[in-house]
């Protein structure tokens, strides 16, 4: 189970920390942040205990981000501060 704060490495063979996650429709999503590079971030589907399926449904993208910003309104400079 991926937990906020956990560092991924991806297909891509770079590193992500995991900055939020939620639950939508049944769903578990994540907000991953680059380690090298803030401004490069994926938001994704959770499959299975730590894979992750990039979502590209231009509506649920809208969504998520909109959830993500409330959830990490106060948090997220504490985490690149930690993480990054």
């Amino acid at each position: 189970m991926i937990e906020q704060g956990d560092i991924l490495t991806l297909d891509d063979q770079k590193k992500y920390v995991a900055v939020s996650i939620l639950s939508l429709e049944g769903s578990q999503y994540v907000y991953l942040v680059n380690k090298e590079n803030y401004k490069e971030f994926i938001i994704g589907e959770l499959i299975g205990d730590s894979g992750v399926d990039e979502v590209d449904d231009p509506d649920l993208l809208e969504t998520l981000i909109i959830k993500f910003n409330e959830d990490l309104k106060e948090s997220l400079p504490k985490i690149i501060e930690q993480y990054m």
